[in-house]
């Protein structure tokens, strides 16, 4: 029995990359989202801008750890 199988491989760390530029891409969708939902619906601004300061504060350095490591591996 003749069966044609072809096996794409890709280096783990290609993958690894691909993987975080799209977690970095899910990541600022999200964020437009959560500003958009935050300045439309919030009703106070003060809350609204600590919010969006801890947010950011708690989640830019997780992305980039996760890029460092990324490229180190």
């Amino acid at each position: 029995m003749n069966e044609l199988t072809t096996t794409l491989q890709i280096p783990v760390s290609t993958l690894v990359e691909l993987v975080f530029y799209v977690v970095v891409g899910i990541y600022a969708i999200f964020s437009a989202i959560l500003y958009f939902h935050w300045q439309q619906y919030a009703s106070n601004a003060k809350v609204t801008g600590l919010t969006l300061g801890i947010y950011l504060a708690t989640t830019v350095p997780l992305i980039i750890l996760m890029g460092v490591v990324v490229f180190i591996v």
